[in-house]
């Protein structure tokens, strides 16, 4: 118990403090979070995982078991959530939904910052090598699960190549591999605006918790897609981790990653696409505020 408020006042604590803030401020002044979530997105993300990168003595590590992790854990919570939505006869546009909020955790906005205050650099570099699988599914699968009609592969193969995290994590690779000097003062820029992007994606998260309209809470859909997420992941994640014969910090790390609450993107897919964007900016809110209580525990025992 006693590691648990540890965890929760030095890794949670600080995330809802940020997030409350954002949230308080969306009350007053109004934000527009695009503008924020394109610096974040194109700007201080690649460099915060460029800099730690180029800073480690070796590039992410565990890079096959990573890749394995995560195909396998892909397929079984599509599968699980394909399978619950056919067995409710759910229509197509809440199916779809629910598989999205299933297959596609917060890897990077809320993720990334957890892994950061939980784990280290150790945390940073191997959660980001997972991130590069999520953006690439999430363009991909994503796409296909939210709108099988209206996705071409060309327009998911633009959408990959136009993320930056990307090619940070490529460059990174190179640098550190080839153990490439950067000059001492590109590196102290890198990580200065490294080191604002766990505050500004959290400051985001928590403007968009605020503009949550909580009308639709009493469906029985939202509480499906909250307990897939919730509680359904972490137990599927667990089982892939035992068969590949994953150990150590990295199971840690994937554990913690993979059971994240819903991705905020998927609301962006939903709203493109056609699926239940009600049902998903719900599940996402949702998922998001128990995980202020449930991480502790899940990173307390592992």
């Amino acid at each position: 118990m006693d590691h648990y408020w540890i965890t929760m006042s030095t890794v949670v604590m600080p995330i809802i403090v940020v997030c409350l803030f954002g949230s308080l401020v969306q009350r007053w002044v109004p934000i527009q979070t695009e503008s924020l979530a394109n610096v974040s997105l194109y700007i201080l993300a690649p460099s915060l995982v460029l800099g730690a990168l180029a800073g480690s003595d070796k590039g992410p590590t565990n890079l096959w078991s990573i890749v394995e992790f995560t195909a396998l854990q892909t397929a079984l919570c599509w599968g699980v959530a394909a399978c619950t939505a056919k067995l409710c006869r759910f229509q197509p546009e809440v199916s779809s939904g629910i598989t999205l909020t299933t297959v596609f955790g917060n890897a990077s906005n809320y993720g990334l910052p957890v892994l950061l205050l939980a784990y280290g650099t150790t945390g940073l570099v191997n959660g980001a090598t997972y991130v590069i699988g999520q953006i690439v599914l999430m363009n991909c699968l994503g796409l296909y699960i939210a709108s099988r009609s209206k996705v071409r592969p060309r327009e998911a193969l633009v959408q990959i190549l136009k993320t930056p995290l990307i090619y940070a994590v490529i460059l990174g690779v190179i640098v550190c591999l080839f153990q490439i000097a950067i000059p001492k003062g590109v590196m102290s820029g890198l990580q200065m605006l490294g080191n604002s992007y766990p505050a500004l994606v959290l400051v985001i998260l928590g403007i968009q918790l605020g503009r949550i309209r909580w009308t639709g809470i009493r469906r029985k859909e939202v509480w499906i897609a909250v307990i897939l997420r919730q509680c359904v992941v972490p137990i599927l994640s667990e089982l892939c981790i035992w068969m590949i014969g994953i150990h150590g910090i990295l199971a840690s790390i994937l554990l913690v990653q993979s059971s994240m609450p819903a991705a905020v993107n998927a609301i962006v897919v939903a709203n493109k696409y056609g699926s239940d964007k009600e049902l998903i900016t719900l599940t996402v809110a949702i998922t998001t505020i128990i995980s202020f209580l449930s991480l502790p525990l899940l990173i307390s025992m592992t």
